[in-house]
């Protein structure tokens, strides 16, 4: 039975965790809701100043795998499945064990299978059936028993917590917990970002901007050629770490276009810090499936980001692809434009629609994010989901 005074809420992530906004979001709202927390993940040491110096908050830090070498490079990946492991086995009785992603899942193995009774499964992607290791087409590790066993399944959206109850024959519908940011608080600017927000003050046109990953299920590359078709008016900033294959086909992008920036990768929340300067933001999620990911072709469709939430907290109006993640809030409280279809002309509409009632759409944002009222929230379901 967890007791919030004696237990512990153990979360683990397979990767960098500053790659998952979200998480750092729910390690805020647990500690600032009286939890103790241990995180089990790589780059800990970068985690902001308010979680470290928390006496509620305890860490392991997971060594990250970089070898170019397979061999090496599974040598030490059985090194970091063995840590994972090992700090699986020091949960206490009635401590709570809490999952971030598949592949953490996948790394535990069986062994998880003994603290079922109390395992929160989160999952930030709808997710169907998970490779047994990255890029695998026809071997699959058994995601769904874990979910079918687990305690508690929670969930970044509403329509996501249906979708996954059917798809995966689940007893009872997953919790959902919006992945609105705690606080929107960049903190203090560091060396490294003053040459990009001295670029960003310097530029004299309309700033279009994206934070966030930079994969296969963002279509960055139509929204760039509509960009240069107007770069007398507006230029492209993009910010992010790159994920999978394409590396090439990226940098090709950014070499193809003059009004593209790319200024690279900033821990969150230091990359808050460049909406400030920024005029509008993009939201490019691409529909349909990606090979080897073990997310349902669904995902990008009903997408939940964290993103729409960063940028209207900082008042910035949204572009984005046609899917209902994101038509609904914006339709609903006029934050964005849906491009129909990701012609040159429709996206440049787009641009000129948000341009012409920005001030309009800068309220909007603000009253989208006040509705969603993320520490009530995190209070009412935590209290639900601990009982």
């Amino acid at each position: 039975m967890f007791d919030k005074k004696k237990n512990t809420i153990r979360i683990f992530i397979y990767e960098n965790v500053m790659l998952y906004p979200p998480t750092i979001n729910l390690i805020e709202c647990l500690l600032d809701n009286g939890y103790k927390v241990h995180l089990v993940a790589e780059g800990v040491r970068d985690l902001p100043a308010i979680i470290k110096e928390n006496k509620q908050f305890s860490y392991t830090e997971i060594k990250a795998v970089k070898n170019s070498n397979i061999f090496l490079r599974l040598k030490k990946r059985g090194v970091k499945t063995k840590g994972y492991r090992a700090a699986l086995k020091d949960t206490m009785d009635g401590d709570i064990v809490w999952t971030v992603n598949p592949s953490v899942v996948r790394t535990l193995g069986k062994e998880l299978l003994k603290y079922s009774d109390r395992h929160v499964m989160q999952l930030m992607e709808l997710t169907d059936t998970y490779p047994m290791f990255r890029g695998a087409k026809f071997l699959k590790f058994n995601i769904k028993h874990y979910a079918q066993e687990a305690w508690k399944i929670v969930v970044p959206e509403k329509n996501r917590a249906y979708i996954q109850k059917v798809g995966w024959n689940l007893e009872k519908l997953p919790y959902v917990l919006p992945n609105k940011p705690y606080y929107l608080k960049s903190g203090e600017v560091q060396e490294d970002m003053l040459p990009v927000i001295e670029e960003m003050k310097r530029e004299k046109r309309k700033k279009i901007i994206y934070l966030g990953v930079i994969s296969a299920d963002r279509d960055l590359q139509s929204f760039a050629e509509a960009v240069e078709r107007v770069k007398e008016d507006y230029c492209l900033y993009l910010f992010g770490k790159f994920r999978g294959d394409g590396a090439e086909e990226f940098k090709k992008l950014c070499d193809s276009y003059s009004s593209l920036k790319y200024m690279g990768f900033f821990n969150p929340p230091k990359h808050l810090e460049f909406l400030k300067y920024a005029d509008i933001a993009l939201v490019p999620y691409k529909p349909g499936e990606i090979e080897g990911s073990g997310f349902t072709i669904l995902n990008a469709l009903y997408c939940a980001p964290n993103k729409i939430y960063e940028y209207a907290g900082c008042n910035i109006p949204m572009i984005g692809t046609d899917v209902l993640g994101l038509r609904e809030p914006f339709e609903k409280y006029n934050i964005g434009v849906c491009c129909k279809d990701l012609k040159p002309e429709t996206i440049i509409d787009a641009i000129k629609y948000v341009d012409a009632n920005h001030d309009q759409m800068v309220i909007n944002a603000k009253a989208f994010y006040d509705s969603v009222g993320c520490g009530i929230i995190g209070m009412e379901m935590y209290g639900r989901l601990f009982s």
